[in-house]
């Protein structure tokens, strides 16, 4: 399945591009991970808890940058905007076109005014998927479809892209938008809900999986973070996104095994809230909402 979203929105005019709490623990990096470069002041990394669902922001000096946007039938996620004075955003990643990651894409649209807009490129007939589109065809915002292999930059933020390649499967999950976000020597990875073939799809493009923080694929979902995946990752911390009491079983006590058996230290939403992490490119500190 090719991706023909962006030449949909292509047709319509739009400019397409392609290509502190209680709890505080710091980390101190063996070595680096990440992209080498020298960069100056902090990046703030929030995975903000909007229950089953996921929304992470992040704040640099230079860029403001929004992962996915919440459930559709929750706004809580204005609450953490607003908390946090965000009036504007620079780019805005909607990892896929389920309504728990775009939920609320069309009002982020509207109100925040993002520069550049990161799709999949898959279609589905929800409305809340149509009111994004219908969004991003009266925005200004530049529609991007990221391909495997690709590297972007946000300031001093690197985006390396591992997911999905040219060619879509279909598979909403499997066609998540993955990539290692690098702040100078530490390193983030996002996967959305990608399950085990779109591991191993990351794994077969030869590209270093490796990072420092793994925001664990599908909610914590046991359908993700596989042996062979983890042990390509190798995080010092993970984290996952999940609603208390969610109807899922979401985070999966196999996948929880599997992650921990890296010897990754685990935060979650339903138990730490809000999860903070910053860094000045060198080290990094977590700081969670919850005892």
């Amino acid at each position: 399945m090719k991706k023909k979203l962006v030449g949909l929105l292509l047709a319509a005019s739009l400019l397409v591009i392609s290509g502190c709490s209680e709890l505080e623990q710091m980390f101190m990096l063996d070595s680096a991970k990440g992209a080498d470069s020298m960069v100056e002041g902090e990046t703030v990394v929030s995975f903000l808890d909007v229950g089953q669902g996921d929304a992470t922001l992040v704040q640099t000096d230079e860029a403001t940058v929004l992962i996915d946007s919440g459930r559709h039938d929750q706004r809580v996620i204005f609450d953490h905007l607003d908390e946090l004075a965000i009036d504007s955003l620079d780019l805005v990643i909607f990892t896929h076109p389920h309504a728990d990651h775009i939920g609320n894409g069309d009002l982020i649209v509207e109100e925040y005014n993002p520069e550049e807009v990161w799709i999949d490129g898959n279609e589905t007939t929800s409305q809340v998927f149509e009111r994004l589109v219908d969004a991003l065809l009266a925005s200004d915002a530049n529609v991007v479809e990221p391909i495997a292999g690709e590297t972007y930059q946000f300031g001093a933020l690197q985006f390396d892209v591992l997911n999905p390649g040219e060619e879509l499967t279909g598979n909403l999950n499997n066609d998540s938008i993955s990539f290692i976000m690098h702040y100078g020597d530490v390193s983030f990875l996002f996967t959305g809900d990608a399950e085990r073939p779109a591991e191993q799809a990351m794994v077969n493009t030869g590209i270093s999986l490796s990072a420092d923080i793994y925001h664990m694929g599908h909610h914590g979902s046991n359908t993700s973070s596989h042996d062979f995946f983890m042990n390509e990752v190798l995080p010092e911390v993970a984290v996952y996104s999940a609603g208390e009491k969610n109807s899922y079983g979401h985070p999966g006590a196999t996948a929880l095994s599997r992650v921990e058996a890296t010897g990754a230290e685990i935060f979650g939403t339903i138990e730490d809230g809000t999860i903070t992490i910053r860094t000045d490119g060198t080290t990094f500190e977590v700081d969670t909402a919850n005892d």
